[in-house]
C-alpha cells in the first residue's frame, strides 16, 4: 500500500506542478500580449498625432501664404496708388483695408507659430514684420517724405523674397516629416 499511496502522491505533485507551469506561462503570455497591445497603441497614437499634426501644418501654412500674398498684392497695387492720391476717403478706405489685411496676416502668422516646424516659423515671422513695417512705415512716412513709395516698393520686394524663402521652407518641413 505504501508504493501505491507514493504513485499517487507522486502524480498529484506533478499533476499540480503542470498545473503551476500552465498557470506561470499563461500569465507571462499575457503579460506579454498585454505589452505589445500597449506597444501598438502607443504606436497607433504616435501615428495619428502625426498626421494630425501635418494636416495641421499644411493648413497653417497654406493659410499663412494665401494672407501673406494677399497682403503684398494690397501692397502692390492700392497702397502704391495711394502715394498718387490726394484724397482723404481714399487713404482712410486704404488704413482700414491694411488694419484688416495686417490682422489677417497676424492671425496666420499665429497659426504657424503654433504649428510649424522652426525654420518655417523663423521664415514667417520674417515675412510678417516685413509686412507690417512697410506698410506701417508707408503710411506713417505718405506725403512727408518723398522716398515713402520707394521705401514701399523695397519692403514688397523683400517680402516677396522672404515669401518665396517660407514657402521653399514649408515644403522642406512637409516633406521631411
Amino acid at each position: 500500500m505504501q508504493a501505491g499511496i507514493a504513485t499517487q502522491l507522486i502524480t498529484v505533485g506533478a499533476t499540480l506542478a503542470g498545473v503551476v507551469l500552465t498557470l506561470i506561462a499563461n500569465a507571462y503570455l499575457e503579460g506579454r500580449r498585454a505589452r505589445e497591445a500597449r506597444e501598438l497603441e502607443s504606436v497607433r497614437l504616435a501615428s495619428e498625432h502625426a498626421k494630425w499634426l501635418r494636416d495641421e501644418r499644411l493648413k497653417a501654412y497654406a493659410g499663412f501664404s494665401l494672407a501673406g500674398e494677399e497682403v503684398l498684392q494690397f501692397l502692390r497695387s492700392e497702397m502704391l496708388a495711394l502715394a498718387g492720391s490726394s484724397s482723404a476717403s481714399t487713404r482712410k478706405a486704404t488704413e482700414a483695408r491694411w488694419s484688416e489685411l495686417r490682422t489677417a496676416l497676424r492671425k496666420a502668422y499665429n497659426q504657424v507659430a503654433l504649428f510649424g516646424a522652426e525654420e518655417v516659423r523663423g521664415v514667417a515671422l520674417q515675412v510678417w514684420r516685413i509686412a507690417r513695417n512697410g506698410g506701417n512705415d508707408f503710411l506713417r512716412d505718405l506725403g512727408s517724405t518723398p522716398e515713402a513709395a520707394a521705401e514701399l516698393r523695397d519692403a514688397v520686394s523683400r517680402q516677396g523674397n522672404a515669401g518665396d524663402r517660407f514657402l521653399d521652407a514649408c515644403r522642406a518641413s512637409l516633406q521631411g516629416e
